[in-house]
């Protein structure tokens, strides 16, 4: 353990249970291993009391207000209640990671993708309950089929799909796999010569993983994408140069280089999944994150700014 000393550590995401597509069992279970003190609680699980001058916030019966390092994964159906609790632990002292209280919804990737238009490809984001009226726009934003369509707010590459024309757009929405989402993106297809994954820890890029999935459409390691782990000045440059617009300690990357030789941005993951950038960098992520959260939380526990 590189801090001798216990810590309580607050995992909280309505990502919880046993399942889930998003939870990421590998940082939470490195630090349980060192022995830290930590609780995994779903925002809807907790009560808070507010009382003349204080305020507390209950699990299970336990009071939970008093929190070193809170690891917060803020998602949709849970971001004002997560943002209260938020609220009361930094005013208690605890160092927030994973909730920015300046862009509360960043979790989606509008949020970032906003602050970063110059380096993304055009974009129609659109409510399933509206997508005519999508298809419709596709002459007004410049784009053309074949495009790429996925959900606004997904993961792990589920639900990113090839449209050709209007049948595949239709037999989309008919796929199981996208029914729990609401709201999606159709982005311009370019022409991609490599993909990969940047990961940046702290404003500072820990690598390039490039994606090999001959005949995917989401070269994700989830999908069965393979990552091999490589240094390239250029691509980390840019996202570390990026990084410094976002308020977030780390972020995932996904960039493209198509064939006229211009680098894009098809994504910027606030929560990104490490597993395949681990197993190709030989990083152990788990561990050089959480020792990143306790160097932060030492240098910014009185009051922070990232």
């Amino acid at each position: 353990m590189k801090n001798t000393t216990k810590k309580k550590i607050l995992f909280l995401t309505k990502f919880k249970y046993k399942g889930s597509r998003i939870t990421q069992p590998t940082l939470y279970n490195y630090i349980k291993n060192q022995g830290h003190d930590i609780y995994h609680v779903h925002p809807n699980e907790v009560n808070i009391i507010l009382n003349k001058d204080n305020a507390s916030i209950f699990y299970d019966g336990i009071d939970i207000s008093k929190m070193d390092i809170v690891i917060s994964r803020n998602s949709k159906g849970v971001v004002e209640k997560i943002d209260q609790i938020i609220k009361i632990l930094k005013s208690k002292g605890a160092v927030i990671f994973g909730h920015e209280e300046e862009t509360p919804f960043s979790y989606r990737k509008f949020g970032n993708h906003f602050k970063l238009l110059n380096y993304f490809p055009k974009t129609i984001y659109f409510s399933k309950n509206n997508k005519e009226g999508a298809l419709k726009l596709l002459k007004e934003a410049n784009i053309e089929a074949p495009f790429i369509l996925k959900p606004e707010d997904g993961s792990r590459g589920v639900g990113i799909a090839l449209i050709k024309n209007r049948e595949d757009f239709e037999k989309y929405f008919n796929n199981e796999e996208i029914h729990n989402f609401s709201d999606f993106i159709i982005q311009e297809y370019l022409d991609v010569l490599n993909e990969y994954r940047v990961f940046v820890l702290g404003k500072e890029s820990l690598g390039v993983c490039e994606k090999i999935g001959n005949g995917l459409v989401a070269k994700n390691f989830a999908q069965g994408g393979k990552f091999i782990y490589l240094r390239d000045k250029e691509i980390e440059s840019l996202a570390e140069e990026l990084s410094k617009k976002l308020n977030h300690h780390t972020l995932g990357f996904d960039v493209i280089r198509t064939k006229n030789d211009e680098l894009k941005i098809l994504e910027v993951n606030s929560w990104a999944n490490f597993t395949g950038f681990a197993d190709a960098s030989n990083i152990n992520m788990a561990e050089k994150i959480f020792n990143y959260y306790l160097d932060f939380a030492a240098k910014h526990k009185d009051k922070y700014n990232f």
